[in-house]
């Protein structure tokens, strides 16, 4: 996805944006794995994160249909379709992301697992920290294993992607709204006589 920011040097850019397959410690499924800085506060990134009912509006395409179909204290339920294979193969799949877990330092992950759908294994973790004032890191975990055969190198290859895409379409959202809420800074030079 080709991200459109109108701030220069931000998460958008893709200077900041590391992406990676990873095999988590004590597990055997290939994650793709996105990092990125981003300049707005945890608190934005987190908000548009969890937005779930529009990561359709935001993917580019990648995802057909995003929504809640079910929230209760403590978890989300949300319906996804994702069209592969340039649009032959839909999966879908039913994640139950969990609250947003904050740690001493700032720090605030949740995750969403599979509960549904016509696909082996999914899975996304995102974790978001602070990076001085103003700025937080951002990192996607994603895991998506279809029922089908296919090669291990191209499912880590969209799964790279996918995990970078849902960064930059977070962190550009994170970023527009925070530059809206934060008031411009006054001149505070004094002309002289």
């Amino acid at each position: 996805m080709a991200a459109v920011s109108f701030f220069a040097g931000t998460a958008a850019a893709d200077d900041t944006m590391t992406k990676a397959t990873v095999v988590p410690q004590g597990r055997t499924e290939h994650f793709g794995h996105a990092e990125m800085l981003v300049a707005a506060p945890v608190a934005f990134v987190r908000d548009q994160a969890t937005d779930f009912t529009h990561y359709k509006d935001f993917s580019n395409g990648r995802i057909r249909q995003s929504r809640l179909v079910d929230k209760r204290a403590g978890s989300t339920d949300v319906y996804l379709q994702v069209p592969v294979l340039h649009g032959m193969v839909t999966l879908w799949q039913v994640l139950r992301f969990g609250d947003v877990k904050r740690s001493a330092d700032g720090t605030e992950t949740f995750t969403g697992k599979l509960v549904s759908g016509n696909v082996r294994a999914a899975e996304m973790t995102v974790t978001i920290k602070p990076a001085g004032e103003g700025r937080s890191t951002a990192t996607c975990d994603l895991l998506l294993v279809p029922e089908f055969a296919a090669p291990q190198s191209a499912v880590d290859a969209e799964l790279r992607d996918a995990a970078a895409s849902a960064l930059r379409a977070f962190a550009t959202r994170a970023e527009q709204k925070y530059v809206m809420a934060t008031p411009p800074q006054q001149d505070t030079a004094v002309a002289s006589d």
